[in-house]
């Protein structure tokens, strides 16, 4: 066996370049996407960020923290500093997501303060009809328990 060595013609060193532009170009959107994609529309983060905000506001729940960090987010975002105001949006992010997981028991405290007091308060009337009698005559007797009667007899 003879071994004939590899010989590199102009025609597939073309060939080679060739392909690899080729696919430089093809594979160059793909690219540019998948960059784009990592890097967060800052409009659309604070826009995802205020209807999460809303939502659990609706519930009930405090969210002056995060109101306060999207604010500072917007007006960061209207001085053209997106590197800070995406910075801001992050921490808007980790307050909110803390208030999200809290949220429940959150919601259930408040929501069993409510209709506690309000059954308290629907009672009061029912209490009042069933025990005043009831103390009206303890007291009652507990004020006339000690008293003599003293019969006298009348002369004519």
């Amino acid at each position: 066996m003879t071994r004939h060595p590899v010989v590199s013609s102009p025609r597939s060193a073309r060939y080679l370049l060739t392909t690899s532009v080729l696919v430089a170009v093809l594979a160059a959107p793909a690219l540019l996407h998948v960059a784009n994609a990592e890097a967060p529309d800052p409009y659309s983060k604070l826009y995802e960020l205020y209807t999460r905000t809303v939502r659990l506001a609706s519930q009930g729940i405090d969210v002056g923290g995060v109101v306060e960090h999207l604010s500072k987010a917007l007006k960061l975002l209207e001085l053209g500093r997106y590197t800070e105001a995406l910075e801001e949006l992050g921490r808007a992010e980790g307050l909110l997501s803390e208030l999200e997981l809290g949220a429940g028991g959150t919601v259930l405290r408040m929501r069993l303060a409510r209709y506690g007091t309000a059954a308290a308060l629907a009672s009061v009337p029912l209490a009042t009809y069933l025990l005043l009698p009831r103390v009206y005559v303890y007291a009652w007797y507990r004020a006339r328990r000690r008293w003599v009667v003293v019969v006298e007899r009348t002369r004519r």
